[in-house]
């Protein structure tokens, strides 16, 4: 037994003896690769990243303008120097890097990169010579600075549902737009991106390309509500207005609607609602036009009903118009990953509205061009048709609807007709 015990010993000793002469030889072999590589490779840092401190766009151009709050610096960026000192302020502490070598990334330089990338379009590879960092990090940047960016904005310029919110975007549509009771304009748009990896046909629309759908809901001043993103293109809006968390709550009606109050004289108590097109379901929260368009021809009264309907629905079109002329990523099909193409859309949404609030609150109107009349409205519905990065989702809902909300439609036409009507709307329709 005890011979058994010291052979077993000595098999493992020099089992643990030749264990050893492998790792070190590996180590050696190593060693001698990284040794060789390093001699044959030209440089270890490319010397055009090098200059960074000196020749990039950030320590060159954008600092030169941003002093003097020139346009040059607005068109670079899409916000003053003021507006993007602030936004520096609110997202700094999450981007800002350890200290570890003199050259590390400010977060200055972070969030002009990733403002700049929205802002043109550009591939990555033109950002890394624009601001000499490698394409990797671009890329990794990118994607941290619009999440890093919806997280800290969103609870601040996003909409939280409340009685009194609504009541005062319901004051706006009927001030701005005629349109008594309406809390926003609801619609979706593809935005266009290249097919990600191991997606089959997931992401592939009607229009023959791969997007991503952007579902939102807007005010009478241009700015985003409430958002849905992330479904993939091959829905249409009316599967994504009830699969999404924003559409189940429209139609249960949890969104703290005010109670129904009279829109006039002998219309009785009538409910708050949202206005959209032809593509979503009939509701007593959720107005659509009439069916029939083109060479059918509408009774008059319901005419001016989809008028009246369409003049405040372009509120949401005006949006997404203003959203792509701004940021030019979505007039291209953007070339990046699932997590980066979501990001990018909830970061431009957050941005929209945080720019346009605080340029309007300093008197500066160069993000958004104030026009609520009918030409300046469809100047940009137009806008929105000319960039090919968001494209209309396609009609797919039911025409089906229960009798309340065909009652209330009606009601809503009688008023338009008769004791809510506006001069102009005999000569659009």
């Amino acid at each position: 037994m005890d011979q058994q015990l010291y052979n077993r010993a000595v098999y493992e000793y020099n089992c643990e003896v030749q264990r050893r002469k492998v790792c070190v030889i590996s180590c050696l072999l190593f060693s001698l690769e990284d040794v060789l590589s390093n001699v044959n490779r030209r440089w270890r840092i490319r010397p055009l990243l090098c200059e960074r401190l000196v020749h990039s766009h950030y320590a060159t151009m954008l600092s030169e303008h941003q002093l003097s709050n020139s346009d040059l610096f607005f068109n670079f960026t899409r916000m003053s120097s003021s507006t993007f000192e602030e936004l520096l302020m609110l997202i700094g502490p999450s981007l800002e890097r350890k200290v570890t070598r003199i050259d590390v990334l400010n977060v200055g330089e972070i969030l002009a990169m990733t403002l700049r990338y929205l802002a043109t379009g550009e591939s990555m590879t033109s950002i890394m010579y624009d601001f000499r960092v490698g394409k990797s990090t671009v890329s990794k940047i990118i994607l941290e600075c619009c999440n890093i960016l919806w997280d800290v904005l969103k609870d601040d310029v996003l909409f939280t549902p409340n009685e009194d919110g609504w009541i005062k975007i319901a004051d706006e549509f009927q001030s701005k737009w005629q349109m008594p009771h309406c809390v926003g304009a609801l619609d979706g748009k593809h935005v266009v991106h290249q097919a990600f990896p191991k997606s089959g046909s997931v992401n592939y629309n009607y229009k023959g390309s791969h997007s991503t759908i952007l579902m939102a809901m807007c005010d009478a001043n241009y700015n985003f509500t409430c958002v849905n993103i992330g479904m993939p293109g091959r829905c249409s809006d009316g599967g994504v207005f009830k699969a999404c968390e924003m559409g189940k709550k429209i139609i249960n009606n949890d969104l703290l609607f005010p109670k129904p109050t009279a829109i006039s004289t002998n219309s009785g108590d009538f409910p708050f609602y949202i206005v959209a097109d032809e593509a979503f379901p009939l509701l007593p929260s959720l107005m659509r036009p009439y069916p029939g368009r083109g060479t059918s021809k509408l009774p008059l009264k319901l005419a001016i009903f989809n008028y009246r309907l369409s003049r405040a629905r372009r509120c949401i079109e005006n949006c997404f118009g203003i959203l792509v002329a701004r940021w030019r990523i979505f007039s291209k099909v953007i070339i990046a990953s699932e997590a980066t193409v979501n990001g990018i859309i909830k970061a431009t949404v957050v941005l929209h509205n945080f720019i346009k609030k605080k340029e309007t609150a300093i008197g500066l109107h160069n993000y958004v061009t104030t026009a609520i009349n009918g030409e300046g409205q469809s100047r940009n519905q137009r806008m929105s048709d000319t960039y090919s990065g968001l494209h209309p989702v396609g009609q797919m809902s039911s025409n089906h609807y229960d009798i309340i909300a065909k009652n209330t439609r009606i009601k809503l036409t009688d008023y338009f007709a008769g004791e809510g009507s506006v001069p102009f709307q005999y000569l659009n329709i």
